[in-house]
């Protein structure tokens, strides 16, 4: 025995001058017990958890016992395979453990500034950090003296201080990706039956299992064994019944993953979820949520597990599990199988063969000690103490760092959704995993392009998170005002990235995101006006949340101008410009130009874009009523609400679905008419652009002249010369252009700061091609039923050839 002296440091101090004498002393020493002066060593205690640390291997970093006290008595069960998952949430290893000498050698030591106890839990966290685990030393005889007082209580009375700190201190275990690698490794959220198998295989996410699977016999006798000692054992506390069909119809529409976040979230409140699918029409990706009895057409059954044991214990029917149910009907973009055999029928069986398990269990429950921690089955639920989340995505990466989600409020087709399908496409090729998350809406409307684009599509909890404060608003831009957030944090925890394009619900969960390490952009495409023209809008709603972003990401110089004229510092805003819409057939344009120049006859007038308030629809029914003789197509669809109404001499088409018919479209037009309230920079100017069509208005936004690049504002007429009309007219007219990348034949400032690493070009459309405008709007006097010009026309297209 040796006696050392040292001046009082507290208790950390005291093991740490231990530690390090004990090593120096003893070079071959291969272990340290803990050992405090109130403790009690049972006969043979250090020999068993010496020989257990050595049969163990080298990731076994200490052997802890139970928690066995005297003095005032209690006994609390440690049993099961150590888990840092659970250790991260609950202390389940006692200072008085056998310690490998090599944990030591990895320099762990107490923290001494840690006075106020607890120092032993932190103690294992960074162990564990260093890759080792502990082992249970079942019956290992080790007695702790608890007393009325002493440290450990008044580490509990500063639980939440003490807690707070030392997980600030251990952020990297507390990673969302890393956390779900843990609970996929060591307590996984699903048990995955496939249809016809004989195994059940334990997993975070179907796609990427990190267990092996169970014999389905070993599964049944595991959840047996859960039931008779929930805190020692781990069952999943969910129940998967899935075809392989089913599964890769859901993962080839990318809603896989978003199926099984849906269902934990409706499991709070029933016993089982049914999935059911359809075909949809053309690109329509859709979710429906329902209740009622599980429908026999059920492709994909989730199970509340502790109903299905519960109820299998005490032998009820099957109808007892699923009385409670809810049900999300799916439909799937045509092109994708639907044609899933149904699994309710082998839900039964597999429920029948549990119940007879239960039944022959043997009645001795096993174990006299108590157990205070938590139900593993409940491990899932800790992301809330952890990270603050609700449900987290069952997302497992198949590489570190590289998952991005695109947040938008809907995704329907617009000029910012084809943006932000261009986006992932961009970030796919540069080696990222881009995932859509729409915020506001259960469907979307996904070309076969956009669906390969994304990793997942991800809709949002029921009702959305795009709800707004009526009470409070910035600049007139309301806040947000959706109060239970936890399950979008969760949902959007696994990325690595997060780029929010006018989404008011991704205000609510910004600063919560980026505390846990992910990097995140406010995308702005526009600024909104009001029915008086004030602007207001996203914007001015990033303008009161940009502390908790890490960047804005603008379509434009002049929006990024505007930005920062507004107070968002300049080092934030980045500009990514926009693209074409589509890509343009080899000579397509070419041929649309020349065919243009030989044309004779009516003018030939289109409005391309949202049948919504807007994109101006007032403005464009008086433009075609004053434009007698022009031949107008109208070509889009109401997304937002409102449309268009019946206009004499004007015919409604629906969208161009893919890059011919538009192409066809854009070729047919000599002018392209944008009567926009306000816009950004509009996909259409640059799919003009490149069909030799050239931009002649100011829409307001800011972005609209950078995205061109060439372009005339309308002269504002003289409301008091009365007896003129507005004229669309074939005539020759000046150049408007200059060399490319001019405007007016001035030298476009350029925005050279270094973005961050993903924040690229996101295009990779060409430029249109330049040359001479050879047609022109023009402005005839006497409005007689107008008195505001700039209301009526804000942005037509001249074509170039």
């Amino acid at each position: 025995m040796h006696l050392l002296r040292r001046a009082n440091g507290g208790l950390s101090a005291a093991r740490n001058t231990g530690i390090d004498f004990a090593l120096r002393a003893w070079p071959f020493c291969r272990a340290v017990f803990l050992l405090d002066s109130d403790n009690r060593l049972g006969p043979w205690l250090i020999d068993r958890a010496a020989e257990l640390l050595e049969e163990s291997g080298r990731e076994t970093g200490w052997i802890y016992p139970d928690f066995d006290f005297f003095g005032i008595p209690e006994h609390a069960s440690a049993a099961g395979e150590h888990s840092l998952f659970l250790h991260l949430l609950e202390n389940t290893s006692d200072a008085g453990s056998l310690i490998s000498r090599a944990v030591f050698e990895a320099g762990i030591r107490f923290d001494e500034t840690m006075r106020h106890g607890f120092e032993d839990w932190d103690f294992w966290l960074r162990a564990a950090g260093a890759g080792f685990r502990g082992r249970h030393l079942p019956m290992a005889g080790f007695g702790y003296r608890r007393r009325a007082g002493g440290m450990r209580l008044e580490a509990e009375r500063r639980r939440a201080a003490i807690l707070s700190g030392m997980r600030d201190r251990l952020r990297p275990p507390l990673d969302p990706r890393r956390l779900l690698a843990l609970e996929a490794a060591e307590v996984p959220r699903f048990l995955l039956h496939r249809s016809g198998g004989t195994l059940a295989e334990p997993v975070v996410d179907p796609l990427r299992p990190a267990r092996p699977p169970l014999p389905r016999a070993a599964a049944r006798r595991l959840l047996v064994e859960a039931s008779r000692h929930p805190q020692a054992v781990h069952a999943p506390p969910f129940h998967v019944f899935a075809s392989d069909t089913a599964l890769e119809a859901l993962r080839a529409g990318k809603l896989l993953h978003n199926m099984l976040w849906q269902s934990e979230i409706l499991l709070r409140h029933t016993d089982a979820v049914a999935v059911t699918l359809s075909a949809g029409i053309g690109e329509t990706l859709a979710l429906e949520r329902g209740g009622g009895p599980i429908p026999g057409e059920a492709v994909l059954l989730v199970l509340r597990g502790a109903a299905w044991q519960e109820e299998a214990a005490v032998g009820s029917a099957f109808e007892a599990v699923t009385r409670r149910a809810a049900t999300l009907r799916v439909t799937l973009p045509a092109g994708i199988s639907h044609a899933a055999p149904p699994v309710l029928e082998e839900a039964k069986a597999e429920y029948a063969s549990l119940a007879e398990a239960f039944a022959t269990r043997h009645p001795d429950h096993g174990e006299w000690r108590g157990d205070w921690r938590r139900p593993r089955a409940r491990a899932h639920d800790g992301y809330q103490e952890l990270i603050g989340a609700g449900a987290v995505l069952p997302w497992q990466a198949p590489a570190e760092g590289r998952d991005i989600g695109l947040m938008v409020p809907i995704f329907e087709q617009g000029g910012v959704e084809r943006v932000l399908a261009n986006y992932a496409r961009v970030l796919r090729r540069r080696g990222w995993r881009p995932h859509l998350f729409v915020t506001g809406a259960d469907r979307a409307q996904l070309p076969p392009d956009a669906v390969a684009a994304f990793e997942t599509v991800q809709f949002p909890q029921p009702g959305g998170i795009e709800g707004q404060d009526p009470l409070a608003a910035h600049l007139g831009a309301p806040l947000p005002g959706v109060a239970e957030t936890r399950d979008a944090l969760g949902q959007a925890a696994p990325m690595r990235a997060v780029l929010a394009t006018h989404s008011q619900g991704a205000h609510a969960i910004a600063g919560a995101l980026r505390s846990l390490g992910t990097f995140v952009v406010a995308g702005l495409h526009l600024v909104e006006r009001d029915a008086s023209g004030a602007p207001l809008g996203h914007p001015h709603a990033v303008l009161a949340q940009e502390s908790t972003y890490d960047a804005v990401a603008v379509v434009s110089e002049g929006l990024r101008d505007w930005c920062i004229a507004q107070g968002l510092p300049e080092s934030k805003v980045f500009v990514i410009p926009n693209g074409p819409g589509h890509a343009t057939a080899p000579g397509a344009a070419e041929a649309a130009i020349a065919d243009r120049a030989r044309r004779s006859g009516p003018l030939r007038a289109l409005f391309l874009g949202r049948l919504d308030p807007q994109k101006g629809l007032d403005r464009l029914r008086d433009i075609v009523v004053l434009t007698p003789g022009t031949q107008w197509r109208a070509a889009g669809r109401a997304v937002l609400g409102g449309g268009l109404g019946d206009i004499p001499g004007l015919s409604i088409e629906p969208p161009p679905r893919d890059p011919a018919a538009l192409d066809a479209l854009l070729a047919w037009a000599d002018v392209l008419v944008l009567p926009s309230r306000f816009e950004g920079s509009p996909l259409t100017n640059l799919g003009g652009a490149a069909h030799g069509l050239r931009a002649g208005g100011d829409p307001d936004g800011g972005g609209a002249r950078d995205g061109v690049g060439r372009g005339r504002r309308l002269p504002d007429p003289d409301p008091a010369r009365p007896g003129g009309r507005l004229g669309l007219r074939r005539a020759p007219c000046r150049s408007f252009g200059g060399p490319r990348g001019t405007a007016g034949g001035r030298p476009r400032r350029r925005h050279t700061r270094r973005r961050p690493p993903w924040l690229g070009a996101a295009h990779d459309g060409p430029p249109g091609p330049t040359g001479q405008g050879s047609f022109s709007v023009t402005l005839r006097a006497d409005p007689v039923h107008l008195s505001d010009w700039p209301a009526v026309v804000q942005c037509c297209w001249w074509p170039r050839g």
